[in-house]
């Protein structure tokens, strides 16, 4: 039985239709906190064979909670990455999925007395929802597992042709087509000090742009990849705009002229696919900064007290505010067709749209719930599809199932916890086959990184995923969110070096990339250490970290 009730410990009434519970909107009032919903059949005691399935643990990958002595102890997660949960135990299996105003839904579990328990939390913050709140229960085999959880997911998404798996969407996709057979090269061309050394930039005080890679020498990247035989490569050009990545968004344009201009984007642009590239670049539709030649606060988010919304870390660009989606979109519709008019064709890049929770804006010109805001989301990956051929982003937010083909990473590296026991690729079991994805920031450069990523990489399916100049942080540790390693071209023998890091994982990659049009059947740790993943043509894939080896057979 299901129970609802509030901060305040009100009950509210749950209805219950085909295994769908719902907590109808117009039973809960005003100035409510959060409320509850609670199942102690899903609780279980200290000792009990089988774990509950959390999606998404603080954005550090997916993760098992076994339920052995451990003390005192609870985690309320948002659970941005997958809107559910699971809960294998005893005789009984459950998938637990967030139907009805899941982008506010947090997880609550912990152990107390000896006793876990698990249950969705709906923060209301004193609004009354804008929709039911309504949750899913799928019961599973009795021995079934996280695998099994993963899949049963994947077949209720396609259900309801939320998504389609890639098999279909490349019969009508050709850039699409194209990505799967390749790997993703970004490259970070120039960028100003960041941390910032000036908070609120203008005209006169704006800092120096550093310049890492001309658009000629991306030509020169171009001409060593064709020399050591790497015939397929996505290639998409971060900082490209007017003062490098994360520069004056939301202003893109005139070129960077340090960098080569718009004519010399051009002929670059030109070159990469005359020589057989796919060839995207990187732009924004979450920040903008003072020093933008169209910022006003108006384009600001309002939080509900009136303050604007901010980023307390500074970029290149200065103080980030937080674009309003309203705004987002119109910008998206003016900009967007002038970036694809230089001849950017591809899986165009926006920057975090799918790593970012929805956000909420309180203006009376433009005011948003985080449902209305996913609609403008929708509305500019849609159009990175009508016009570039396709739409990618850095993480792999659920919320963007419909519309991600490629996702920078599914995670960031694992961090310990007393009540995550293990990591699983539940979203990766979930959505291969479905979508591109590298699997974690670790991933990322694989090839010059400890081996272990490696085996990661064959483990989670991953598409190889590069970065040139990923390091650009000055004096701060942020900058190893994608490895202390990096790939860099300042002289023609980095240069050489690089691309046979990048021919390296091409040729390995050649033999398995069909495997992105198949599904993920079963992961399972057959002995310590050492997985199996199956796949829907029967192929299956052992990595042991023991021995740091792997065979696909």
């Amino acid at each position: 039985m299901w129970i609802a009730s509030d901060n305040a410990g009100k009950k509210y009434n749950v209805s219950v239709n085909n295994d769908v519970f719902v907590v109808k909107r117009s039973d809960i009032p005003e100035n409510l906190e959060y409320i509850d919903l609670v199942n102690e059949a899903l609780f279980a005691k200290t000792g009990e064979n089988g774990y509950y399935v959390i999606a998404d643990f603080d954005k550090k990958g997916s993760r098992l909670c076994f339920f052995n002595d451990k003390p005192d102890d609870e985690r309320i997660l948002k659970q941005d990455l997958m809107p559910l949960f699971g809960v294998k135990k005893d005789g009984s299996c459950a998938l637990v999925i967030v139907e009805g105003f899941k982008y506010e839904f947090s997880l609550v579990f912990g152990v107390k007395n000896g006793e876990y328990y698990i249950y969705p939390r709906f923060f209301l913050n004193g609004n009354v929802p804008y929709e039911d709140i309504c949750i899913k229960l799928i019961t599973l085999e009795n021995d079934a597992t996280y695998s099994d959880m993963a899949v049963a997911y994947r077949n209720y998404q396609l259900g309801k042709g939320v998504c389609l798996p890639l098999s279909e969407k490349i019969k009508e996709r050709k850039a699409l087509a194209y990505a799967i057979a390749a790997p993703e090269i970004r490259i970070r061309m120039g960028w100003k000090p960041a941390p910032p050394t000036v908070l609120e930039q203008t005209l006169e005080n704006e800092p120096e742009m550093k310049v890492a890679c001309t658009f000629d020498r991306v030509c020169d990247l171009i001409d060593e990849m064709k020399a050591q035989g790497i015939d397929k490569a996505q290639l998409c050009l971060v900082g490209w705009n007017k003062s490098g990545h994360d520069g004056r968004w939301p202003q893109i344009f005139p070129v960077e002229e340090k960098l080569g201009g718009e004519k010399g984007l051009r002929h670059l642009i030109s070159y990469a696919q005359k020589n057989g590239y796919q060839i995207v670049c990187h732009t924004n539709s979450t920040d903008c900064y003072s020093i933008a030649d169209t910022f006003s606060e108006d384009i600001v988010v309002k939080n509900e007290d009136g303050s604007i919304g901010m980023n307390d870390f500074g970029w290149s660009g200065g103080r980030p505010y937080d674009l309003c989606p309203v705004k987002a979109l119109a910008y998206a519709k003016s900009y967007l067709p002038k970036v694809r008019e230089l001849g950017f064709e591809g899986l165009h890049y926006i920057d975090v749209l799918t790593v970012v929770p929805l956000r909420w804006c309180y203006d009376k010109n433009h005011p948003v719930n985080s449902k209305e805001t996913l609609e403008m989301y929708h509305k500019i990956m849609a159009l990175c599809h009508e016009l570039f051929g396709g739409f990618s982003s850095e993480g792999c937010f659920d919320f963007g199932a419909e519309y991600l083909d490629y996702g920078l990473y599914v995670s960031r590296p694992v961090v310990e916890d007393v009540m995550a026991d293990k990591v699983v690729p539940f979203w990766q079991i979930a959505y291969h086959g479905i979508m591109l994805y590298n699997s974690t920031t670790d991933t990322v450069n694989y090839p010059i990184k400890d081996v272990k990523n490696h085996l990661l990489v064959l483990e989670d399916g991953t598409r190889p995923s590069f970065y040139i100049y990923s390091k650009f942080l000055e004096g701060s540790d942020n900058d190893d969110w994608l490895g202390k390693e990096d790939l860099i071209i300042d002289t023609d023998e980095q240069l050489r070096f690089s691309v046979s890091k990048i021919k390296e994982a091409y040729e390995e990659y050649k033999t398995i990339k069909h495997l992105q049009t198949e599904f993920i059947l079963e992961h399972k740790e057959v002995e310590e250490n050492i997985f199996a993943v199956t796949y829907s043509d029967g192929t299956k894939v052992i990595v042991d970290y023991n021995t740091l080896s792997y065979k696909i057979r």
